[in-house]
């Protein structure tokens, strides 16, 4: 019996150094690198209406690194919009370049974004002014049309405030508003009006 009893303590005396030796190597400091790895980098690309893509873009979106809730987001976008009021119509068309820091709070899969960029674009302008026989401006039945068209950079500030869906892959949703402004300056371009909505739909890729 006493054989017994001394043969199963040397067999736990052997066990515990043993499981204690394995704890060590589970936490390696390889085991805590693989552990920041898995961290999700949220990897994104998507299409959006309105907001800072003026019309519609495309962007791609990404964490600075894993696990960080600060971001950034780039693209390209292309606007067009054409006014007609009376004997006067103006056209107008351009691509642009959205560039945006921005930040996503929240640990599950919906998550509040906020951001803020600047919006880098070339602009086209065709101008028109319909007038009679006589060079007066005509509102019926105009004789000819006399037409200004220019291109130009503009840029203006913007702002993203909104919710977004994202999972660390697959299907990913951004809605929300988008307030812009620019300072006076012969390259400013004003939005009208304030406050934009924004949706975007996309997906996340690269994430294990």
């Amino acid at each position: 019996m006493k054989k017994r009893i001394f043969l199963f303590l040397a067999v736990i005396m052997g066990i515990i150094p043993a499981m204690k030796a394995e704890e060590e190597t589970c936490f390696t400091p390889e085991t805590q690198q693989t552990t920041e790895e898995v961290a999700p980098l949220y990897r994104s690309i998507y299409a959006e209406l309105f907001g800072a893509s003026n019309l519609i873009g495309i962007s791609y979106d990404s964490r600075i690194k894993p696990g960080s809730p600060f971001g950034y987001r780039g693209g390209i976008s292309y606007v067009a919009g054409y006014q007609y009021i009376l004997f006067y119509s103006d056209k107008m068309s351009g691509f642009a370049i959205p560039l945006e820091f921005n930040c996503i709070l929240g640990k599950r899969k919906s998550k509040f974004e906020i951001g803020l960029g600047v919006n880098l674009g070339i602009y086209s302008t065709e101008q028109s002014l319909f007038l009679n026989e006589n060079g007066y401006p005509a509102i019926f039945e105009p004789a000819y049309k006399v037409t200004v068209s220019r291109s130009t950079f503009g840029y203006y500030f913007f702002s993203n405030i909104g919710y977004r869906y994202q999972r660390k892959n697959g299907f990913m949703l951004r809605v929300g508003v988008s307030p812009s402004f620019s300072f006076s300056g012969a390259h400013a371009v004003k939005k009208d009006p304030f406050l934009y909505p924004y949706l975007s739909l996309g997906y996340t890729i690269g994430n294990k």
